[in-house]
């Protein structure tokens, strides 16, 4: 049997992996999430454990179900488990410091993904740069629109750095056409069953909306529900993950375009961070901050 050939074969991952076994380090990586009601969440969630076992480390999640209490508990709950690094995908970007701050006085290092937490220590905040995106969607829609027309967002939860990037990037392209109004501006939460009820309400209120701009795919996605369900016709929806029945939505026809931020790109990076902590890399040596690349999709990149 050739073993220089076998171990030249191993992949980094088993490397290691193997090199964690032998110096006895502990390998469990907590990760608290807000939602897994949020196919992009589910995504992330199933890219952590895939990096997870191709690493060797336990990956041990917990759903806050949206419930900023819950995943107070969620979070104490892994920090009574000593896992060796806590990755938190945080609800509120506020609420969440009390949280932070006890993995810092335990001693356990953490990693924030997609929102941060706006005190603590943080080793690594892993993001997209979500105004890019909301500039995107500004363009794609002042193109459509030929620079005319009317148009209703349907904002992410109030208070959330993503939400008021993608709003701000959006609108600094909006604003340049004098031809389109913003007609109204409501948060739904991130929901699809809010973001369906919000535009039900908006389509009352509005008889020529030409365009909507939903801060993500589960909002848009309502939309499209409560557009279709009205009967209206000529609506054009803009949303933002690219997650899978928004990639459908797009080949159908019912949405226009969405931006793909690579949420299990962002993960794999995560559980691959937590690694080099866990095996002693200085983490004055560790980027602070990492932006995932992000594109827009619309039928023809899916063609």
């Amino acid at each position: 049997m050739n073993f220089k050939r076998i171990f030249q074969g191993l992949t980094l991952g088993l490397v290691l992996a193997a090199l964690v076994g032998i110096t006895g380090l502990a390998q469990t990586v907590g990760f608290s999430v807000s939602t897994l009601a949020n196919p992009f969440f589910v995504i992330m969630k199933e890219a952590g454990e895939a990096a997870a076992d191709r690493l060797g480390i336990e990956l041990i999640t917990l759903d806050a179900q949206d419930n900023m209490e819950k995943q107070v508990r969620d979070i104490e709950d892994l920090i009574a488990r000593d896992v060796d690094v806590l990755i938190i995908n945080p609800y509120d970007s506020d609420a969440i410091v009390p949280s932070v701050l006890e993995a810092n006085r335990a001693g356990i290092p953490v990693i924030t993904v997609t929102r941060p937490s706006n005190a603590g220590e943080v080793v690594q905040h892993l993001d997209v740069k979500n105004a890019f995106g909301g500039k995107l969607v500004g363009a794609a829609v002042a193109a459509s629109l030929d620079g005319v027309g009317n148009v209703v967002v349907l904002e992410g939860i109030p208070g959330a750095p993503s939400a008021a990037e993608r709003q701000a990037g959006f609108l600094d392209v909006i604003d340049v056409f004098e031809g389109i109004e913003v007609l109204a501006s409501q948060t739904a939460h991130y929901a699809r069953e809010e973001g369906a009820t919000v535009m039900e309400d908006l389509l009352q209120a509005h008889p020529e909306i030409d365009a909507v701009y939903a801060h993500n795919d589960e909002m848009a996605l309502g939309a499209v529900r409560a557009i279709e369900s009205a009967g209206r016709t000529g609506i054009e929806v803009f949303g933002f993950d690219a997650i899978p029945d928004a990639i459908d939505a797009i080949e159908l026809g019912s949405m226009v375009a969405t931006i793909k931020q690579q949420p299990d790109l962002q993960m794999t990076m995560a559980v691959e961070t937590a690694l080099e902590i866990i095996q002693g890399t200085p983490t004055d040596e560790i980027a602070p901050i990492v932006y995932i690349p992000m594109v827009l999709i619309t039928a023809e990149d899916l063609d």
